[in-house]
């Protein structure tokens, strides 16, 4: 008999969650920076449209990516036998939330910073802005692949349960890192990049667990789909 264990997709799980979506993802901001900074004339205070639009090409592609690969690695787990229909699923739950999110966040960034500045410090604005960032991505992603294997009502519960799940790692990282010194808007915090070193560690935390859970519950969900052997004993 084939006997698939919780924990061990549940690692599984988290690991190909963080190795595609954290992945991509930090791939693509990578390229992205890297054509940001080769092209001529660009300017960090005021870049072009056209700067913007050239450095956003490899960093959508990277979360393009890594939703279609994240999708691919889920379908190992359920076994559905539909790898297409997982990979796109898992692109389009990944890739147009993640830029929409950034796109929103970087157009009100000044609007909402100077409007709640009075009411709000900076690593606390950060901490519950990235910690809202993190349960839709997460439940957004997972209710895709959910409905990819054409299950709406489990696909709308799990993405509570992941969402949820990886909101709450995300903010326990910041919160950890915070107490040990990395907080964000902190007198010289821009050396050494205390935004980005939060942020990416917070994403990995939420990909760990997030990821986990979600892998443990398509192996619990589809074990009865695994293939089982039989032994047929002949009298003779």
């Amino acid at each position: 008999m084939n006997i698939r264990s919780p924990a061990r997709e549940a690692v599984w799980g988290a690991g190909a969650t963080v190795v595609s979506l954290f992945g991509g993802t930090l791939l693509g901001v990578l390229l992205g920076e890297f054509v940001f900074e080769i092209l001529p004339g660009h300017r960090i205070e005021d870049p072009s449209p056209v700067t913007i639009a050239l450095a956003a090409i490899p960093a959508i592609g990277g979360l393009m990516a890594g939703g279609a690969a994240w999708g691919l690695l889920m379908h190992r787990l359920s076994r559905s036998g539909e790898s297409r229909r997982m990979a796109v699923a898992g692109l389009l739950g990944f890739a147009p939330t993640t830029f929409v999110l950034a796109f929103v966040l970087l157009s009100l960034e000044s609007a909402v910073a100077t409007a709640l500045e009075a009411q709000l410090p900076v690593h606390r604005l950060f901490t519950i802005v990235f910690t809202v960032c993190a349960f839709l991505i997460a439940g957004i992603s997972t209710w895709a692949v959910g409905r990819g294997l054409r299950e709406p009502e489990w696909a709308w519960r799990m993405a509570l349960r992941v969402g949820l799940a990886s909101a709450a790692a995300f903010l326990v990282v910041n919160l950890t890192m915070e107490a040990a010194g990395w907080v964000v808007g902190a007198p010289r915090a821009a050396e050494r990049a205390t935004m980005l070193t939060v942020m990416f560690s917070g994403m990995l935390g939420a990909g760990l667990i997030g990821g986990g859970l979600f892998g443990m519950a398509l192996s619990q969900r589809y074990a009865s789909h695994a293939p089982v052997e039989t032994s047929t004993s002949v009298s003779g």
